[in-house]
């Protein structure tokens, strides 16, 4: 053999093993990949969850939060834009009560769970001082008949009136559940591991409504690209829920710099021209 056809020989041997390499290393790269992915049974602090709970208040036993629609129609809750699904929730991110979330920590998912709130770690006690006598003419400037029982805003303070009298109305500004020892009941519907599935729950958190199929997420190095369909731009306060989106992939997602948010404007479909 000479030495020309001995490189030849050389050549095609390198040719022929190089696609196995390539093969070799690419199921490398996605078994690591795989086995970097922590999948969660348990719930730890910063977990993100779907739950279900019923909330009521424990003197009287009284409903007055739910995911679950059976109960908000067996309660009186159901309003009819409301959604009745598993609440997203992140421990120690607030989205509920902290001193329902730390008690998520430890639970698997199926498992159910009554949580007790006191006073002190819910709506805190009760404030004399939030109780006021206003003038009738200043609560009609704000919208506001001042009879018995009517939700009021008053300024940036939310109360009911608690008292009719006269040209003047007693307000209370108190939270309806202050002082009230509050019971949540729980159950872990999933706990969600995927960090794609992360970003799309958050996604969904802050634009509901909106089908899977008219959104995209991708991440790319540090960078997540969230394409959102134009009717969002429809969206009363949309910029806000765009702002909410951005913060909460970068929470999230710790290892993410970047967030950009696009919308896509497609061209209408042509009707076509009737033909003669």
């Amino acid at each position: 053999m000479t030495e020309k056809e001995a490189t030849e020989e050389t050549a095609e041997k390198a040719a022929a093993e190089e696609p196995a390499a390539k093969k070799t290393t690419k199921k490398t790269t996605k078994t690591q990949k795989e086995d970097s992915a922590k999948v969660e049974t348990v719930v730890s602090d910063k977990s993100m969850v779907y739950l279900d709970f019923v909330a009521k208040t424990k003197d009287n036993g009284i409903v007055y939060d739910t995911t679950l629609l059976e109960v908000a129609k067996k309660e009186g809750l159901f309003r009819e834009n409301d959604r009745y699904e598993p609440a997203l929730v992140v421990v120690g991110w607030n989205w509920l009560l902290s001193a329902v979330e730390e008690q998520l920590i430890g639970m698997k998912v199926g498992e159910s769970k009554t949580i007790e709130v006191p006073p002190e770690k819910g709506a805190g006690p009760r404030d004399p001082n939030k109780i006021k006598l206003i003038a009738k003419v200043k609560l009609a400037k704000q919208g506001a008949k001042g009879y018995k029982g009517e939700e009021i805003k008053f300024g940036n303070e939310r109360g009911f009136v608690t008292a009719d009298l006269g040209r003047r109305a007693r307000v209370d500004f108190n939270s309806p559940f202050a002082g009230k020892t509050l019971i949540y009941d729980v159950t872990i519907r999933e706990i969600v591991s995927d960090e794609i599935k992360k970003l799309q729950a958050v996604l969904r958190r802050r634009i509901p409504g909106i089908p899977e199929d008219r959104y995209s997420i991708t991440h790319s190095k540090k960078v997540v690209t969230v394409e959102l369909p134009q009717e969002t731009r429809y969206i009363e306060n949309i910029q806000y829920g765009e702002i909410g989106i951005a913060a909460d992939i970068l929470k999230a997602a710790e290892d993410i710099d970047e967030v950009k948010i696009v919308t896509t404007f497609k061209r209408p479909e042509r009707k076509a021209e009737n033909q003669t």
